[in-house]
């Protein structure tokens, strides 16, 4: 069985890695292409802080998440509602 090589991408669109796709069975040159899966590879050289995202069309460089920057969600929080104070109002009542 013949296989080519595809670039999976997640539900963000983010890249993941390339994968195999088998020819049918049935259709000598019909590839079955995986879910969430494109034949278009994705850039070769990609800077340490972007990421490629599949947009539907093609390959788009995008911020890469740097884990050390999270911030404390419940900080980000309190800072809100402070910011907020007819939000944190509603939530008093």
């Amino acid at each position: 069985m013949n296989t080519k090589t595809v670039y999976q991408y997640d539900l963000a669109g983010l890249y993941q890695n390339p994968t195999q796709a088998d020819e049918s069975p049935l259709e000598p040159g019909v590839y079955h292409i995986p879910a969430r899966c494109t034949e278009t590879p994705p850039p070769e050289d990609i800077p340490d802080d972007k990421w490629p995202r599949w947009n539907g069309t093609e390959w788009e460089m995008v911020n890469r998440p740097n884990p050390g920057e999270v911030d404390d969600p419940v900080e980000k929080l309190k800072a809100f509602l402070d910011d907020n104070p007819d939000v944190a109002a509603l939530l008093n009542n």
